[in-house]
């Protein structure tokens, strides 16, 4: 009789156990503030899309500003580590793990932030999606193409011949030491730091980046031209993805996908355009927008160049590639 009470009991603290750990809630990480475009307009709408699939089944608690992890090179880490078990990923700060994602960086390929979110979502979606045996893509958007913000004055490409750049990842990088520039490896926060004490002449980064980590201020011009776009993804670790019952799974995937490609695209892109026609310090910048012969002599030189390289240096690089054609070709016709 004893036996059996021991057994009940064990029975029913085991049921207690499973309970709490099914309420334990499932953690979404940020390292920026819950104001940024990305938190804002694109993981918090989608985690207001999950509960209203799927209610109470699931807890999505956000920790924003970085409150598991400030660092934005860490954050594939912490997902896959299993610290937070969803963050916001910046395949650019993982060298070589994302090879495919780096796509966007290419200069002279991409118009606008959603043509940009939708072709790494597509690429994904096709197949080309090395790197992600410990992490889940929930969903993916970038940013409004990279333009060149600088401390001095520019008129051309020329002018920025030894000049010291910041790069917005490995494909930034070549393409300014291919014009004369000298890259400059840095994270955006650190960008910051290195324009307020001069040791950089400019940085490639984009308007809501430039807002984001307070430097605009730092800058006095802007060579208006489409250098790339930085991508950005919402992963989730493999292991927590693969326990979540198949309806949860799916609610996830429902509320993600090109549902976070455009709103992503299009918040980024409203953002930048609100920036520069109303931004206080932004409409102090001079901006200076290359075009006609001189902009085609850019694009041919760049793609030469900088497009060949990265194909080369790419597994499947001709294939991502000739598929991002692909990809864009429709977006442009069908939006």
């Amino acid at each position: 009789m004893y036996k059996k009470v021991l057994l009940a009991a064990a029975g029913v603290m085991m049921l207690q156990i499973g309970a709490a750990e099914a309420a334990d809630p499932i953690k979404v990480a940020s390292f920026v503030s819950p104001k940024s475009s990305g938190v804002s307009k694109v993981i918090k709408p989608w985690m207001a899309r999950v509960k209203a699939e799927i209610g109470n089944k699931v807890e999505l608690k956000g920790y924003w500003g970085g409150s598991l992890g400030k660092s934005p090179v860490k954050q594939y880490e912490l997902v896959k580590n299993g610290v937070t078990d969803l963050a916001w990923i910046l395949p650019g700060y993982t060298s070589g793990q994302f090879p495919e994602l780096q796509i966007s960086e290419l200069p002279f390929l991409l118009n606008n932030g959603l043509e940009a979110s939708l072709t790494i979502q597509r690429l994904h979606e096709a197949g080309f999606n090395t790197g992600f045996d410990h992490i889940k893509l929930i969903g993916a958007w970038a940013t409004e193409p990279n333009v060149l913000f600088l401390r001095k004055p520019v008129k051309s490409i020329a002018d920025l011949k030894n000049l010291k750049i910041r790069n917005a990842g490995a494909v930034g990088g070549y393409w300014l030491g291919q014009i004369g520039a000298v890259p400059q490896t840095m994270s955006a926060p650190k960008m910051t730091i290195a324009l307020n004490r001069k040791t950089i002449d400019g940085a490639q980064q984009g308007w809501t980046g430039m807002r984001t980590f307070k430097a605009m201020s730092l800058v006095t011009h802007v060579l208006d031209l489409p250098l790339g776009a930085i991508p950005f993804f919402l992963g989730m670790n493999k292991k927590k993805w693969d326990g979540l019952p198949k309806d949860v799974q799916a609610a996830f995937l429902k509320a993600g996908g090109e549902k976070i490609s455009r709103a992503g695209g299009a918040a980024y892109g409203n953002a930048t355009k609100k920036i520069i026609s109303s931004n206080a310090q932004a409409k102090k910048l001079i901006i200076v927008k290359p075009s006609g012969a001189e902009f085609e002599k850019m694009v041919k030189q760049a793609r030469k160049s900088v497009h060949s390289w990265w194909i080369k240096k790419t597994k499947n690089g001709q294939a991502v590639y000739d598929k991002t054609l692909k990809i864009l070709a429709d977006v442009r016709k069908n939006g």
